[in-house]
């Protein structure tokens, strides 16, 4: 059978075919070919303003636990390699497509050019040589994410002067990680329960706060500095492994970004009272979503203009003019700089971790909780960054002193969909009271 079709035949053929698909071929070829060209050149690296112009990085691995990327000031040797922004290159990015929904769109190239991009860190390179030991933030990352999307993120924060070990857990919540045999894990959010997940969390932060966790090649650490983070679900995680904390290991701190106080449980809040209190300062930052549902957690500012995307490095995967209208439907960047949100939670992160003593200075600790000190030296570590970006307001929290608190209130937005309020002025004593008696 031969094909002998003549030009006026395929227009002929090409005519007959539904109006739907006619205007929906050319379209979709005009999208996908707008899409290529609008992310050259992305996503945008931000300059780094701290006083560390050269930023290392290592791929870790905490024993028993999880991996790990280091991120920390290093020498500006020439000639070494730039790490990749996506450690595991297009099975990475993928696996963010398809927590977005873009992959099960057949969109998953809108984040593919992520596997080709770089991370501005130097891949393993010397740490710096200086004899002033550093503070270290321990990093849980949301649910579905992964030691790499906030990369330029944490690179920030270690230009000035700290560092960071952005955790990827493996239990079940990484976009996609690896076992420690090297073997896939993609997203399986289903593998443990809640319960476990959030176990299994706190094993990782207290596993890598501890001494020599993160390997020799890095900068000497400050054991008395050393804070707990986390951003959405790592919020609730970074909380209760602060909680959990053996008395000689308790954290300097805890640094939250949008935290996602719904996901707890009740059996947990249990295992939390046996393990003791929460008794460091927690500084929060959130977003207008969260903001408008009124979570608070510690000293709480709120960064106008910051959607939950900004705190990971979504509002710098593509232009402005393609991730803003997508935030109609994902939170991924809102209407501010997302440079300039950058700079100022690496300011406030490096004020806050540095004027921080853990077990090491227990007493001076508790003299600023049992007073407005813990408040206003939080308020102090955001006020040095305020110049950075307008409309930075805060909403100072009630300290959480007993965990039992904590959990069973956050617990009440659990499978609702809900973001719960955790402290307000409205219902600040009601609460304290309705839980110290439970």
């Amino acid at each position: 059978m031969t094909w002998d079709m003549t030009r006026a035949d395929v227009m002929r053929s090409l005519c007959s075919l539904p109006l739907a698909v006619r205007v929906a071929v050319p379209v979709a070829a005009a999208f996908r070919t707008g899409a290529a060209l609008a992310v050259i050149g992305q996503p945008r690296m931000p300059a780094l303003t701290g006083p560390y112009e050269s930023i290392g990085v290592q791929i870790v691995e905490v024993p028993g636990c999880c991996r790990a990327k280091v991120f920390y000031p290093c020498e500006p040797v020439v000639g070494l390699e730039e790490a990749p922004y996506c450690t595991d290159g297009r099975q990475s990015s993928d696996s963010m497509a398809g927590l977005v929904g873009f992959k099960q769109l057949g969109l998953s190239f809108l984040l593919a050019h992520l596997a080709d991009a770089w991370s501005g860190c130097l891949k393993d390179a010397p740490p710096i040589s200086q004899g002033t030991a550093l503070p270290l933030l321990v990093y849980s990352h949301g649910f579905g994410g992964n030691m790499d999307m906030g990369s330029y993120l944490m690179r920030e924060i270690a230009s000035q002067g700290v560092v960071v070990a952005a955790l990827e857990h493996r239990d079940g919540t990484a976009s996609f990680t690896r076992a420690a045999d090297g073997s896939e894990m993609p997203f399986a959010p289903n593998r443990l329960s809640s319960i476990e997940q959030l176990r299994c969390r706190v094993r990782d932060l207290l596993a890598a706060a501890k001494p020599g966790a993160l390997g020799t090649r890095l900068p000497p650490l400050d054991a008395t500095r050393v804070c707990l983070g986390g951003h959405s679900y790592g919020g609730p995680a970074a909380l209760l492994a602060a909680a959990m904390a053996p008395s000689t290991a308790r954290p300097a701190g805890v640094l939250l970004h949008d935290p996602a106080l719904g996901m707890g449980s009740s059996e947990l809040s249990r295992d939390a009272c046996r393990g003791g209190s929460l008794e460091c300062p927690v500084l929060s930052f959130t977003s207008d979503e969260y903001d408008r549902a009124g979570v608070v957690c510690g000293t709480t500012y709120h960064i106008d203009g910051c959607f939950h995307g900004n705190f990971v490095d979504a509002a710098l995967w593509a232009p402005p003019w393609v991730m803003r209208p997508l935030s109609a439907v994902v939170p991924a960047a809102g209407p501010m700089e997302p440079a300039a949100v950058h700079a100022v939670l690496a300011r406030t992160a490096a004020r806050f971790l540095k004027m921080r003593e853990g077990h090491g200075g227990r007493r001076r600790q508790r003299a600023e909780m049992d007073g407005a000190g813990g408040a206003e030296s939080a308020a102090a570590a955001v006020r040095v960054s305020e110049t950075c970006v307008r409309g930075v307001r805060a909403r100072t929290g009630v300290r959480i002193t007993f965990v039992h608190f904590l959990i069973n209130f956050f617990k009440e937005g659990v499978g609702t969909g809900q973001r719960k309020t955790l402290i307000t002025p409205s219902n600040c004593s009601q609460v304290v009271t309705r839980l110290r008696s439970a």
